[in-house]
């Protein structure tokens, strides 16, 4: 079982170096810690970051409808075709993954 680590969704803790610039898996929670998203990427920091953007005209309407939902997020770091395989599991019991 893959060991996750679990943070308060805020711009400091993504900003400060908690989040590594590794390959690995994201989910996150609602405040009722329901999950509402699964994601894996290349480098977890640049993507969490993304989320958290100001920019609201660039941002994925995905992205736009989740940001004001997010209470919390866990990541786990590991190699990409883990990460993505792991992400297909888990999408099908996130409430905005659509695919």
């Amino acid at each position: 079982m893959a060991k996750y680590r679990r943070l308060k969704f805020k711009r400091k803790n993504l900003l400060k170096g908690m989040t590594p610039e590794k390959p690995g898996i994201y989910k996150f929670y609602n405040k009722n810690g329901k999950l509402l998203y699964v994601g894996h990427t290349r480098k977890l920091r640049h993507r969490l970051q993304s989320y958290l953007q100001k920019d609201s005209f660039k941002a994925h309407p995905t992205k736009k409808a989740l940001r004001p939902k997010i209470d919390r997020f866990y990541y786990n770091v590991m190699p990409e075709k883990k990460a993505r395989r792991l992400e297909k599991n888990g999408k099908s019991k996130a409430k905005y993954n659509m695919w």
